[in-house]
């Protein structure tokens, strides 16, 4: 691709700037089944996407190959495009903004597909036999990629990032008298030779033998513990109200509130694009803009909106390095590595805190369970019931109900257990006052 054609046209045809980013994707990935090799994929994407600035406008377009033959076809139908742009807000491109750069620390050493399929082939075998209950070992999978993403534009921005990633998935079925129950885990490898599979297989024989036999409750309030991954998942679906793009609109719960306590001083929420614990790590925003690491609420105090540069333009303010890109090659606000700060106990310290309450695990229905600008959640529940600060039994069939934002001022303990593994949002686990519990017993 020769980008200098592509710029000097799109400045012919009256673009005010221009921008492009070309990306390579490198994966393998094997399926191992019953004592063989259930799948093997190999692929090398190749990706690019521009983005035009017309008026004052920004239009993009992503292309698989950009043929220079067909460039000013191309750029033509861009800027038809941004003509029939009828918002009157203001975008713009990045200009140059000296950084320092920061490499991943991770020591990734890439298998053979031999060193592979015996790692799959040994878990296999690990899983079959951790447990007599375990009547199925469903699917054990390895997945490695390779990207590089190189940004340009007519402003002088010439910047990239690169990253690696190494998984490990297993799904199990376990059964105890009539009841069936099955869960998966996913682990990151950076050295297969220094794996540890007996943790692996430890854990997640453990995970889903925790849910045998589980039943559902008398509905009560009650206190409640959110386990990381729980947590997780709820905090994930309000995680849009600390951007820019909703505030700006007024769809935000916290639109007006900058500066406001919004959470229990217990609470540190923390953007960080290059934490080095995260398992991707990004210099760049798919604009070009600095990543940098903010503290978004600091012991409940909401202290950073997060931005790209169209919604800094429209609130007046400037980029937080937040604009990555969707389908399309358009960009719009997202968190990257954006975690709650761990607190000091764990997770069976904040049991023995509590005593009798109920820790949930697992959360479902957060499409129709979650109301996002009011922030009241009533969502399908699995976990386990605690007695005198020890776990009695497992749980199903429940619902837990409550708002967010109530539920973020009612914190009791945070615990220290944040685990990133591959997520790009985490949470430790916390136990809260209270929360309604809907069960189905009498």
């Amino acid at each position: 691709m020769n980008r200098k054609l592509w710029f000097d046209q799109a400045k012919e045809l009256g673009f005010e700037g221009f921008e492009i980013t070309e990306s390579v994707r490198s994966s393998r990935e094997m399926a191992w089944f019953e004592s063989k090799m259930d799948a093997f994929t190999t692929s090398r994407m190749l990706g690019v996407s521009m983005r035009g600035l017309v008026n004052g406008k920004i239009v993009s377009i992503s292309l698989e190959k950009a043929d220079d033959e067909k460039a000013e076809e191309v750029l033509s139908s861009m800027k038809m495009q941004a003509e029939l742009v009828s918002d009157s807000e203001k975008d713009e491109l990045i200009p140059v903004i000296e950084t320092s750069e920061e490499a991943s620390g991770r020591q990734w050493v890439k298998p053979n597909m031999t060193q592979v399929r015996d790692l799959l082939s040994s878990l296999e075998k690990k899983l079959a036999n951790a447990d007599p209950r375990v009547i199925q070992v469903n699917a054990v999978e390895w997945s490695d990629t390779e990207s590089e993403s190189s940004l340009r534009n007519t402003l002088g921005v010439n910047v990239g990032d690169r990253s690696k990633s190494q998984l490990v998935f297993a799904q199990v079925t376990m059964k105890e008298g009539d009841d069936l129950r099955d869960g998966y885990k996913g682990a990151i490898v950076e050295n297969i030779e220094t794996f540890d599979q007996d943790a692996y297989v430890k854990d997640l024989i453990e995970q889903v033998a925790g849910t045998l036999n589980a039943r559902s409750m008398k509905s009560k309030t009650c206190p409640v513990i959110f386990e990381k991954d729980a947590m997780t998942t709820l905090f994930s679906c309000f995680q849009g109200a600390f951007y820019g793009s909703s505030i700006a609109k007024g769809i935000s719960p916290l639109t007006g509130k900058l500066g406001e306590k919004i959470f229990s001083d217990q609470i540190t929420v923390i953007d960080d694009p290059r934490n080095q614990d995260a398992l991707y790590l990004s210099n760049y925003d798919d604009e070009g803009h600095p990543t940098f690491t903010k503290v978004v609420v600091d012991h409940g105090v909401f202290e950073m909106i997060l931005h790209n540069s169209r919604s800094a333009l429209k609130m007046n303010s400037t980029s937080t390095g937040n604009g990555f890109k969707s389908a399309g090659g358009s960009t719009d606000v997202s968190a990257m590595n954006l975690y709650i700060v761990p607190g000091e106990k764990s997770l069976k310290k904040l049991e023995e805190e509590m005593q009798d309450g109920v820790v949930i695990t697992e959360l479902a229905g957060m499409h129709a369970g979650v109301e996002f600008v009011s922030g009241n959640f009533s969502l399908q529940a699995r976990g386990y019931l605690v007695v005198n600060g020890k776990k009695v039994r497992p749980l199903t069939l429940i619902t837990v109900a409550g708002n967010f934002f109530e539920l973020m001022n009612d914190v009791v303990a945070v615990g220290n257990d944040l685990d990133w593994s591959y997520k790009m949002v985490v949470c430790p686990s916390i136990l809260f006052g209270s929360a309604a519990i809907a069960g189905s017993e009498e």
